[in-house]
């Protein structure tokens, strides 16, 4: 139902897990050097997007694999990503996803589901905000 929401419980940014993730995935300075990222806008090392988004899908998990809505993803579109504040190594991290709008689609046994994704730090401000538009299995 549009305007439904659920949130995850709270998930601490691991210091080593965002660097080994950083220095694998996107090593820029702002990623894995602490003096260079020191001097940055950011002032600090800051967690890579793709970390960011790593972290959603795990706290994703624990929302929509629940007996009452066990989610059967079956494709993606339209995804609208903002990055909108840095993460750190430290933060306290919660997601909720918030539906949008519903709508069978044409083929039964399918749906689709534009919904709202944000993660909020544990200063109750929105560091990754996905709206997505996916095909998910229905019971019909």
């Amino acid at each position: 139902m549009p305007g439904t929401s659920w949130a995850s419980a709270e998930h601490t940014v691991d210091h080593e897990e965002m660097l080994a993730y950083n220095r694998a995935n996107d090593p820029w300075p702002i990623h894995v050097d602490p003096d260079a990222a020191a001097r940055s806008p950011f002032g600090g090392l800051i967690a890579s997007g793709g970390y960011t988004i790593s972290l959603m899908y795990r706290m994703s998990h624990e929302i929509v694999n629940q007996p009452d809505r066990m989610w059967a993803f079956l494709g993606g579109f339209d995804w609208h990503v903002k990055f909108v504040e840095p993460v750190r190594s430290g933060d306290r991290l919660h997601e909720r996803i918030t539906i949008l709008e519903k709508r069978p689609s044409s083929k039964p046994g399918r749906g689709l589901v534009k919904h709202l994704i944000e993660i909020i730090n544990d200063r109750k401000r929105v560091v990754l905000s996905i709206e997505s538009t996916v095909l998910i299995a229905t019971s019909q």
